[in-house]
C-alpha cells in the first residue's frame, strides 16, 4: 500500500515537471519567434542590399566599360559665334543605349531567382552583445528579385572664376524583393553613378537642354 502511494505521487510529480517542461519550451519558442522574425528581416534585408549593391555596381561597369562614352558622347555644348555657351544638348541615342543595357543586365541577374544564403550564431537572435556569437550556426534563405529602372541626371558645380563642372550621372532605381520561407518585403533602392563630366569655362545659360531623363 506504502509503495503504491509512493509510486502515485512520483507519477504526480514526474507529470507536473513534464507540464512544466512542455509549457516552458512552448513559451521559449513562441518567445524566440517573436525576437526572430524582426532581427530576420532586418538581417535579410541587410543582406538583399548588399547583394543588390553589387549586382548594380558590376552590371553598370560592365556596360559603361562596353561602349567606354565620353562626355562628349553623351552632352554637347553649343557656342555662339562669339564663344559663349548658348546651350547644352544631349545625345538621346547613347543615353537610351546604356539605360537599356544597364536594366535589361541588373533584370537578368534579379529575375535569375537565385536562393541566397548566411548563418547566424544562435545567440545573435536573443539582440545581447555577450550572447551574439554563441550557439550554433542558424542557416538563413531567401530568394532575390525585383524590377528597376534608369534616369540621366545632370548636376552643374561652380568651379572657380568663371568656370563650371558639369556632371552627368546615372540614377539607378530598384524596387528589391525579398522572400524567405518566413515573410516577404519590398524594399527600394537608388543609386547614383557618374558616368561623364567636364569643366565650362565662361558663364552657364540659365536655360539649358533638361537631359535628365
Amino acid at each position: 500500500m506504502l509503495y503504491k502511494k509512493k509510486t502515485s505521487r512520483l507519477h504526480k510529480k514526474l507529470r507536473k515537471i513534464f507540464i512544466i517542461s512542455i509549457c516552458l519550451i512552448i513559451f521559449l519558442t513562441v518567445l524566440f519567434e517573436i525576437q526572430a522574425i524582426p532581427f530576420t528581416r532586418k538581417c535579410v534585408n541587410k543582406q538583399a542590399k548588399t547583394i543588390s549593391s553589387k549586382i548594380i555596381g558590376e552590371s553598370v561597369c560592365s556596360i559603361l566599360d562596353k561602349y567606354n562614352y565620353k562626355y562628349n558622347d553623351l552632352s554637347v555644348i553649343n557656342y555662339s559665334k562669339s564663344g559663349q555657351v548658348n546651350s547644352i544638348s544631349s545625345n538621346t541615342v547613347n543615353i537610351n543605349r546604356i539605360k537599356s543595357n544597364v536594366i535589361k543586365r541588373i533584370q537578368d541577374e534579379l529575375d535569375k531567382s537565385k536562393t541566397y544564403k548566411f548563418s547566424l550564431p544562435l545567440g545573435s537572435f536573443t539582440d545581447i552583445t555577450l550572447f551574439s556569437t554563441l550557439g550554433p550556426e542558424i542557416e538563413i534563405s531567401f530568394i532575390l528579385t525585383g524590377s528597376v529602372n534608369c534616369a540621366i541626371k545632370s548636376d552643374f558645380n561652380s568651379s572657380g572664376v568663371n568656370q563650371t563642372i558639369h556632371h552627368i550621372y546615372l540614377v539607378v532605381t530598384t524596387e528589391i524583393i525579398t522572400i524567405s520561407p518566413e515573410y516577404s518585403e519590398k524594399v527600394k533602392y537608388t543609386t547614383d553613378y557618374e558616368i561623364a563630366q567636364t569643366v565650362i569655362v565662361g558663364s552657364v545659360p540659365s536655360t539649358y537642354a533638361d537631359i535628365v531623363r
